[in-house]
């Protein structure tokens, strides 16, 4: 059974007032790369590591309450000082690139808290309450590290566990894949566990990066942050219409790979889809995988047939397909006179109608509905308002045994 609590860190910061206020100046009148995306931060520290240049990276390990920024949130120091990325809103980045000044001239790797109450971000106006903590750790161009390079430059799923330690004890982290495992801990019986949930984390639509506490066989405990590291999501967009220009828009803005197949040359074009990192004539030219997710929207009876026998016998968990019910009924009683019938679990992946209820009426809001449905089901979420949730963030709910 899994024992959560948080870890006994070395640092720990209650800001005063007038110190976060200045660190938030400092913030605010910076020219640094504060709004790179997690995975540029990533393909900037997978080129780090391949040349073998110095720095210090800061991961968020561990949230209690809200906080602007989740585990696995990273942010990269330069030895000038300079960063890229975010870790928080805004108030935390100067003091964690001071701190990793030590960690840098240390080559020593610490965790550091921080606890923002109510009143004090109530007054300067920095954002969330909570307790968020930092792991800081030296960039590293030992072979393992080439190895988590290499699978962030290449866009393939990972866990790399980190066993949360003191700035004086030294723990190399673990690669874990699906099909294997690079680096080891001492504790083999530990690290059994702990591959067994990282392959767990890899079978899910998303996993959250999280930090668990392990009571060990002889009664001691140890801390392991699991830092997910998933491919982006795909999005196949079966139509080159004028409703599909924002749909490809939005995607490629929330971090979806996205495709648009169409056979028609006038429509399909880098002109109309500049976002768009593929533009294909047919479903012959794609690859679909679990993390493929589907939309229909030929505006042709045939075409959207023929996508959708496609689409349904494929392994794409999600298959929505624009327009009434009553029009997709239609192309499944085609597709089953044509022979083509499909298995109750496959029809359980369409969705039709398709997007949340959010009353969207022109193109950009049926777009951001649709968009907002495949987000919810790949967090699986139900899309209702956040009033009347009592957290807004959903924890891991991974059942985990004890080691013991």
């Amino acid at each position: 059974m899994e024992k959560q609590q948080e870890p006994n860190h070395q640092e720990k910061a209650m800001f005063p007032a007038w110190w976060l206020g200045f660190f938030s100046f400092l913030y605010k009148e910076s020219r640094l790369d504060l709004m790179l995306s997690n995975q540029q931060v990533t393909k900037l520290l997978s080129g780090k590591i391949k040349n073998h240049d110095t720095g210090v990276l800061a991961t968020v390990v561990s949230v209690q309450g809200s906080a602007y920024k989740r585990e696995g949130a990273k942010m990269i120091v330069e030895a000038t000082g300079d960063y890229h990325g975010m870790i928080s809103g805004g108030c935390l980045e100067s003091d964690v690139a001071a701190s990793a000044e030590y960690v840098y001239r240390t080559g020593k790797t610490i965790v550091k808290k921080y606890e923002l109450d109510e009143d004090l971000v109530w007054g300067l106006g920095l954002g969330c309450p909570g307790t968020v903590e930092i792991l800081m750790e030296p960039i590293d161009s030992s072979d393992l590290w080439q190895g988590i390079a290499d699978h962030y430059a290449n866009q393939e799923a990972m866990v790399v566990c980190k066993i949360l330690k003191d700035a004086d004890s030294e723990c190399l982290p673990l690669l874990v894949t699906k099909e294997s495992v690079f680096g080891s801990f001492s504790d083999e019986y530990l690290q059994d566990h702990v591959v067994r949930i990282a392959r767990q984390k890899l079978t899910r639509q998303t996993a959250q990066s999280e930090s668990i506490c392990f009571e060990t066989r002889n009664s001691k405990e140890e801390i392991v942050f699991f830092d997910v590291h998933l491919p982006p999501p795909k999005l196949l967009i079966f139509g080159a219409g004028h409703d599909a220009v924002p749909l490809a828009r939005i995607s490629t803005t929330t971090g979806f790979e996205t495709t648009v197949i169409d056979s028609r040359p006038a429509y399909n074009t880098k002109e109309r889809f500049p976002t768009a990192h593929f533009l294909v004539e047919d479903s012959s030219q794609i690859n679909v995988d679990s993390q493929t997710y589907i939309v229909i929207m030929n505006h042709h009876l045939e075409r959207d047939a023929a996508s959708l026998a496609f689409a349904l016998k494929s392994d794409a968990p999600y298959i929505g397909i624009l327009g009434p019910r009553t029009r997709t009924q239609r192309l499944l009683s085609h597709l089953k006179e044509e022979e083509i019938v499909f298995s109750p679990k496959q029809l359980t992946k369409l969705f039709s109608p398709i997007g949340l209820d959010i009353g969207a009426e022109t193109p950009e809001e049926i777009s951001l509905s649709i968009i907002s449905e495949i987000t919810a089901f790949r967090t699986g979420h139900q899309g209702g308002f956040l009033k009347n949730r009592p957290f807004i963030h959903k924890k891991s709910q991974m059942a985990v045994e004890n080691p013991s």
